[in-house]
């Protein structure tokens, strides 16, 4: 399988070197590297070009303006070359030198899909960490919350087939683009239960400063995708059903389009296995 990596940046030399490294030590190796650069004005492009020269693979350093970051994954996606895409940004790291390979294997399980694991959030400033984990993933749960960018890897088919990231939103795109595949499109997925990145909290995200723009930008994505009566199932599922064994099926109003095309699979050293706590999630 043929990885594309795609990295939009904006002068954060640092932090980008150290996104590189997680990169570089990775057991499979990916086809390319693409860095979508805002027009860094710092040491970004003295990276990249080091990056580039000891790469065993294709770096591409992409430097335009762009009107936001998934503008810049667009035109990351747009280009790519690989036959599954994975969007890694500037401040965020893989997780452990398999992590990519587990992803790939994942995917391959979900051929035209995507795959995606759980992630650590990390506070960049106190360094405290936390895992944040996406099991039990069906209609409610996505009427509820997003499945992690950095968490996910996904076919070039599946993108072609749903078309890319809606770049009139700041933080939600990927929120948005993972609804409209998994329900609208009704795309497979493989849910991963192993961590396979660090995510960096302080974007608009998970910026309490911001978060009151990032909740107003998720609500509107959900109200785009999910009627009333589904949120407020969601948030009867949220607070009492899915803490039960089959939570889901339990659930006052249940209906088969609830389930998602969505199989989950755990990780021995390198290998997947089937997960039969995942029975208890639905």
């Amino acid at each position: 399988m043929k990885i594309s990596i795609i990295t939009p940046t904006w002068n954060r030399c640092d932090s980008l070197a150290r996104m590189i490294q997680s990169v570089e030590v990775q057991a499979l190796r990916p086809f390319e590297h693409l860095v979508i650069d805002n027009l860094s004005t710092d040491e970004t492009a003295s990276v990249v070009s080091a990056y580039a020269a000891r790469a065993p693979y294709s770096v591409i350093h992409l430097r335009n303006g762009d009107k936001g970051i998934y503008d810049a994954m667009n035109q990351g996606a747009a280009i790519a070359q690989g036959d599954a895409l994975y969007f890694l940004n500037d401040d965020d790291s893989l997780f452990r030198p398999n992590s990519l390979a587990l992803l790939s294997a994942a995917l391959k399980l979900a051929p035209g899909g995507v795959a995606f694991g759980d992630v650590i959030v990390r506070d960049p400033t106190s360094r405290a960490e936390r895992r944040r984990n996406h099991r039990q993933m069906n209609r409610l749960t996505l009427a509820e919350k997003s499945i992690c960018q950095q968490a996910t890897i996904y076919s070039r088919k599946a993108f072609d087939a749903v078309g890319f990231f809606d770049e009139g939103l700041k933080a939600a795109g990927d929120y948005d683009w993972m609804i409209r595949g998994l329900i609208g499109s009704r795309i497979p997925a493989i849910y991963l239960r192993a961590v396979v990145a660090v995510f960096a909290s302080g974007g608009i995200s998970s910026d309490p400063a911001q978060n009151e723009e990032f909740q107003a930008e998720m609500n509107l994505v959900t109200e785009r995708h999910f009627t009333t009566g589904i949120r407020a199932r969601a948030l009867r599922y949220r607070r009492f059903w899915r803490k039960l064994p089959w939570g889901l099926s339990l659930c006052p109003g249940s209906e088969e389009a609830d389930r998602l095309s969505v199989t989950t699979r755990t990780a021995f050293q390198n290998y997947l296995l089937p997960d039969p706590l995942a029975l208890l999630d639905f």
